[in-house]
């Protein structure tokens, strides 16, 4: 993983796969228990499984993959800050009025 910043987007499967291993951490899934788990056609779950592994966010020993377990707490911080920010976003009113565009023309002047 580069020191860019986390590579892991909520709503992807990345994400998806992420969160059932770090909930599972320390327990190893092929990649048909993933993908059954998760709800996740086996292609995309492989898909994503090798990009996490690729980030060095997960660990493979022959056909299974797992979050082992002293990493895991850290994981779970990141993926509970992530969800945190996705929450706030949502929580945003719909009537905000300075997101409107010409909001600035309905001001009046002090003068």
């Amino acid at each position: 993983m580069s020191g860019d910043g986390f590579p892991v987007t909520p709503g992807t499967n990345e994400y998806t796969v992420l969160s059932f291993l770090v909930a599972h951490r320390g327990t190893e899934f092929t990649l048909g228990e993933i993908a059954d788990d998760t709800d996740i056609s086996k292609s995309a779950a492989t898909e994503a499984v090798m990009q996490l592994r690729d980030w060095g966010l997960i660990d493979q020993s022959e056909d299974h993959y797992y979050v082992n377990q002293e990493r895991g707490g850290e994981l779970a911080k990141r993926l509970e800050s992530l969800d945190a920010v996705v929450q706030l976003f949502a929580a945003t009113p719909a009537d905000d009025t300075y997101a409107e565009q010409g909001w600035e023309n309905e001001v009046t002047t002090l003068d």
